[in-house]
């Protein structure tokens, strides 16, 4: 009932015909106060105030209905400006007309002359079209910020539909690599393997738990790409050279998760494939002034059973999407592949998503 009563409400008050009766009516109790002789509001004062708003009617919905949206709204400034004025003048004269000749058509039982010069008569009319093009203009500029909000929010809800798919993505396959080589080593018994059990706890965490945000903390973002190469040294190990460094300090600045792992995660799927010496991976990592700078080098088999592309896949392509939708403008992303290596150049300034918050 209530839901009901407050729906009610609310088509009310949007409802474009309300709005123009509404301020009819103020502008009628106005006037015919404005021109009342007497205290009282006599029957000839309505009449004449009614007549008067003939002219102010034809002007303000000319305006409304023919100047602004097939002028101004088009950017037709010059054309524009030449109607305002010939329809400013024209309310007046119209009013006059109204006057001297309509009201005797109109109410032949009054008798009625123009009770303003034509100089007076514009000011009404200025004011009644300036009016009416600051709340037409104020109306559409309501209707953009409504829009941008709601571009924004698809933009948000876009950007979170990404990030799920992204991270379910990686789970299945990631956790099932790692769960067998910890497999391994636990029947070996050996002495690194609660090591990486927590690393892969901390790892599991992270995705699962600190990531839901759209920013997260840079050194969480760090110590998750730290952990995911620790884990795959152990899987990897004596087939890929994997080498990794990270510069820079980390104070409190912000990323967006998951940007980077995709390229790291792609380097391990097509140059981690047991090519005996060929097989590496060099990524370098260096914050400075706010600024991310990432640097990945892999190589590529010459000889492999399927046909790969390192630059495609769904995560690259997510990534891309991300980027562009939360450092527009603010980050450079370089794929290069040659004939035995790939190769990745990112740079973010951070600075951006402070700016943001």
């Amino acid at each position: 009932m209530i839901d009901r009563i407050k729906n009610s409400v609310l088509y009310i008050i949007q409802n474009r015909l309300v709005h123009h009766i509404l301020f009819w009516m103020l502008s009628f109790y106005t006037l015919v106060h404005f021109f009342a002789l007497q205290e009282e509001i006599s029957k000839i004062d309505v009449v004449y105030t009614a007549l008067f708003h003939i002219s102010l009617v034809f002007g303000v919905y000319v305006n409304v209905l023919v100047l602004i949206p097939y002028a101004l709204k088009k950017e037709k400034y010059v054309l524009h400006a030449i109607g305002f004025v010939g329809l400013w003048l024209a309310v007046a004269y119209l009013n006059e007309f109204t006057f001297e000749h309509l009201s005797d058509w109109l109410t032949p039982d009054y008798f009625f002359i123009s009770s303003y010069e034509i100089s007076e008569l514009l000011k009404f009319s200025i004011v009644y079209l300036g009016l009416s093009t600051l709340l037409k203009l104020s109306k559409s500029w309501f209707r953009v910020i409504k829009a941008e909000k709601k571009l924004v929010e698809l933009k948000q809800k876009q950007s979170e539909t990404e990030l799920l798919a992204l991270k379910t993505n990686i789970h299945p396959h990631f956790l099932f690599n790692n769960l067998n080589s910890l497999y391994a080593l636990a029947r070996k018994k050996s002495d690194e393997t609660p090591k990486y059990i927590l690393q892969l706890s901390d790892l599991m965490r992270y995705m699962i738990y600190e990531s839901n945000d759209e920013y997260v903390e840079l050194e969480k973002e760090i110590n998750y790409i730290t952990n995911y190469l620790e884990l795959q040294k152990l899987r990897f190990k004596n087939k890929t050279r994997i080498q990794y460094i990270i510069e820079g300090e980390f104070n409190s600045q912000k990323i967006a998760p998951f940007l980077m792992i995709p390229f790291i995660e792609n380097s391990f799927k097509h140059g981690g494939l047991n090519q005996l010496e060929r097989d590496v991976i060099d990524l370098r990592i260096r914050i400075e002034d706010n600024h991310l700078e990432m640097n990945l080098r892999n190589s590529i088999p010459k000889h492999t059973s399927r046909e790969i592309d390192p630059i495609g896949g769904f995560g690259i392509e997510n990534v891309k999407s991300r980027l562009d939708s939360q450092y527009p403008n603010k980050h450079e992303l370089n794929l290069s592949k040659q004939e035995d290596e790939f190769t990745v150049a990112l740079k973010i300034d951070l600075n951006h998503e402070q700016n943001r918050r």
